[in-house]
């Protein structure tokens, strides 16, 4: 029987046409993407907190945000990483009730021979010319104007009798985070009779509300979302966010994802408080990129290569922006493998000395019985889910809008379902078609006589992550 949309009876003799798209699409549908940065503003930004805005340049996030503002950064981490996927920042104020952390480099002098003070501040380059017989209170003064002269920098500096003193320019934990170094590339070398002692002399403490950024955005999809802060109510505010989003009722998948800056200890510990699926935590000791770029630039690359394909694995991918850790700081491999046991992503540094994608994997560890469960570990795994979902669900949406349920409904949703899942076993997103057709099961539902339920049983493809041989030689 053929139904139309828009003809109906008529006396008037003539031919009547309409058209419909319901067969004009056919392969896989696009997923839309898009990147959320969360972060701080100041007080000077044009955008007001809790406002979404697309961001297109890292220019007009100083303008919305405010220069040197945790959230210009996170804007100019991901564009640098990742100019492409569609990105949105929103930003919220520093809580008034917390503490900027405070940081020191006291200088000793005079310096017996002209040079260079050559520091990396929170992974940017700073240096300040140095005269023989400088004094350290002079020294000290010669730095601060260096650093003051970097509007990027996220904190301000003063000195006073050879000492830096360096303020975060938020309120929050987030400037416990800051590195900064003497030397840190090969050739540096701080001038004869000078010494350098870094300090901080204030913790920072208490973050925003990151529940409040949930609100903003509504119900408005976000499929990779960066978090600037990276405390551990926040990040459980954003489990439970995410779980929410995944669930039937929201269907608007996305994940987070938040660095934490600590030594091995540090990191295993974090991570064995954790059990989020749709969060992703990346560790990180002594890198002088920030944790809040670092964020939003895992997150961009993410972005970009799974919205090519969902199931093949992130390893190996750099991530530009990222300047190394020095080589005592780098985790081992025994640390990277406890640390993936825990619920923390690894990277490593490749020959070229740039920072690479190891392992990005969620921060589940066990089920709600407690037992060990490593069903959602690679974020792969969620990634192809909820390509899954929003394929199937598109598809239908498209192929039966305002039909009604008859035999030959739940025939043709039956083979358009069969159909889809050819697509995706030839796209490399499940494995074994036949099974899939074997364990598809149609019913109509007991107690709604307007529902159709299926049972859909894909074989998602996971990803090759190691090689194991014997090699049995003979002499």
């Amino acid at each position: 029987m053929i139904t139309f949309d828009g003809i109906g009876t008529a006396l008037v003799p003539g031919s009547r046409v309409e058209f419909s798209n319901a067969r004009a699409i056919s392969g896989l549908p696009a997923a839309p993407q898009k990147i959320l940065l969360t972060g701080m503003r100041l007080a000077g930004g044009s955008v007001a907190q809790l406002v979404p805005v697309r961001i297109i340049s890292a220019d007009q996030a100083a303008v919305a945000f405010g220069r040197g503002s945790m959230l210009h950064g996170m804007c100019a981490a991901s564009l640098f990483a990742n100019p492409t996927t569609e990105t949105w920042a929103i930003a919220q104020d520093a809580n008034a009730a917390g503490t900027a952390a405070v940081w020191t480099i006291t200088l000793t002098g005079p310096a017996s021979a002209a040079g260079t003070l050559a520091y990396l501040i929170a992974g940017q380059k700073v240096q300040a010319g140095v005269a023989s017989g400088d004094s350290a209170t002079a020294m000290a003064a010669a730095l601060t104007a260096a650093i003051n002269a970097a509007p990027d920098l996220p904190l301000t500096a003063t000195s006073a009798a050879g000492v830096v003193t360096l303020t975060a320019r938020h309120k929050g934990t987030y400037g416990n985070d800051f590195d900064i170094r003497a030397n840190h590339y090969e050739g540096e070398a701080l001038p004869a009779g000078v010494t350098s002692t870094v300090a901080v002399s204030v913790a920072g403490t208490t973050n925003p509300d990151l529940t409040a950024v949930w609100a903003a955005i509504g119900d408005e999809q976000y499929r990779y979302i960066a978090l600037g802060c990276n405390d551990a109510t926040n990040l459980t505010a954003a489990d439970t966010e995410l779980n929410a989003r995944w669930s039937p009722a929201k269907q608007r998948e996305g994940r987070a994802f938040a660095v934490l800056s600590g030594n091995f200890s540090t990191c295993a510990a974090f991570g064995a408080t954790r059990n989020g699926i749709h969060t992703t935590v990346i560790g990180a000791y002594k890198v002088p990129t920030p944790t809040w770029k670092m964020a939003a630039a895992f997150a961009a690359i993410a972005a970009f290569h799974l919205a090519i394909d969902p199931a093949r694995p992130l390893t190996d991918l750099v991530v530009p922006g990222v300047i190394a850790p020095q080589i005592p700081h780098r985790f081992t491999r025994t640390e990277r493998e406890q640390l993936l046991a825990t619920g923390i992503s690894t990277f490593r540094v490749n020959s070229s000395g740039e920072v690479a994608i190891e392992r990005l994997i969620s921060s589940y560890l066990v089920n709600s019985f407690n037992f060990p469960d490593p069903s959602y570990r690679d974020i792969t795994t969620t990634a192809t889910l909820g390509y899954l979902r929003f394929s199937w669900r598109s598809v239908m949406a498209a192929k039966f809008p305002r039909v009604k349920l008859t035999e030959d409904v739940i025939a043709s949703i039956k083979a358009e379902t069969i159909a889809l899942a050819r697509d995706w076993f030839d796209a490399g997103l499940i494995e074994d078609v036949e099974g899939f057709i074997a364990g598809l099961v149609i019913e109509r539902d007991g107690s709604n006589v307007n529902q159709l339920n299926l049972l859909l049983t894909p074989n998602v493809v996971n990803p090759l992550l190691q090689l194991a041989a014997r090699i049995e030689f003979i002499l």
